[in-house]
């Protein structure tokens, strides 16, 4: 078990009720009232809170809501599950309510439950310039492991049309395939099974007349593409497959989350018209 340092007259006063006992609804507007100034503002509803919850493993059993003596809410805190692995999400202190240490007992509270659950690793996301909680992350043991950018492309017609290379779209079997034989090492969110989870997945592979080939499986929403994962051999080819994919859905918004800072694709990103938003620092621990 994690020891905790004394905590405030509200953090031992306070009771962390498992997430099991509250609402998609209620657990977003929590969510969304403890991000209310947030960096990166980042709105929730119940139905958002319902898919984030199940693309990426959210254990809400797992996940606590810390509550004030009066039973009024004073931050959240979810935990991921994947077999060994543990992630913290959406944490979150209402901000009237911060420098009260219950944003470290929400810490202290989900590594033990993960390391209950068998996790022998954890993992988060904290957003670059989000100073308090980086250093309170660097307190319990966490490691800045790489940082991840937040790219968006708005729609509109391509820029760099497709040219040279021949376009394959894949079905579902095909599609299983490549994420299968991913090389790259993705965070979290654009993990092969947050791919899975969230469904809608299109993809298609483009072959080179000198004989490059390359794949690309994404997500394709109501309004907007999302969760991407690529496999080329150099940049030229990114780029064709990405040019590909704008030529199929021009009006469709994009955002892409948690490409690595150090990506050999960046680039192609940016030749057809991706904007970086912001960046995140992915962090490690050994439980």
């Amino acid at each position: 078990m994690l020891a905790a340092d004394k905590p405030s007259d509200l953090a031992a006063q306070s009771q962390f009720i498992p997430a099991t006992a509250f609402d998609f609804d209620r657990l977003a507007k929590i969510y969304s009232d403890a991000r209310t100034d947030y960096i990166v503002p980042m709105p929730m509803n119940g139905r958002r809170m319902q898919e984030y919850v199940r693309f990426y493993d959210v254990a809400l059993d797992s996940s606590f809501v810390a509550v004030d003596p009066a039973s009024t809410a004073t931050g959240i805190g979810m935990l991921g599950l994947r077999k060994e692995r543990a992630w913290i999400t959406r944490l979150g202190i209402m901000p009237s309510q911060r420098r009260n240490r219950v944003a470290h007992e929400m810490v202290i509270r989900l590594l033990n439950t993960a390391r209950q659950r068998g996790a022998t690793c954890a993992q988060l996301e904290v957003i670059e310039g989000n100073e308090a909680a980086h250093r309170l992350f660097l307190k319990f043991g966490f490691a800045d492991h790489r940082r991840l950018l937040v790219i968006r492309r708005p729609p509109g017609p391509i820029a760099a049309p497709v040219a040279g290379g021949s376009v394959e779209y894949l079905d579902a079997e095909a599609i299983d395939a490549c994420l299968a034989a991913r090389r790259d090492t993705p965070s979290w969110i654009d993990d092969t099974a947050s791919l899975q989870n969230a469904g809608g997945l299109h993809g298609l592979r483009i072959a080179m007349p000198d004989g490059r080939s390359g794949w690309i499986v994404y997500r394709a929403a109501a309004f907007q593409l999302s969760h991407f994962a690529l496999d080329a051999p150099d940049p030229e080819v990114a780029t064709q497959l990405l040019s590909a994919v704008h030529s199929q859905h021009p009006q469709m918004d994009t955002k892409v989350e948690n490409l690595a800072a150090d990506s050999p694709f960046w680039g192609a990103f940016q030749q057809v018209g991706y904007v970086e938003t912001f960046r995140r620092i992915e962090m490690l621990m050994v439980l």
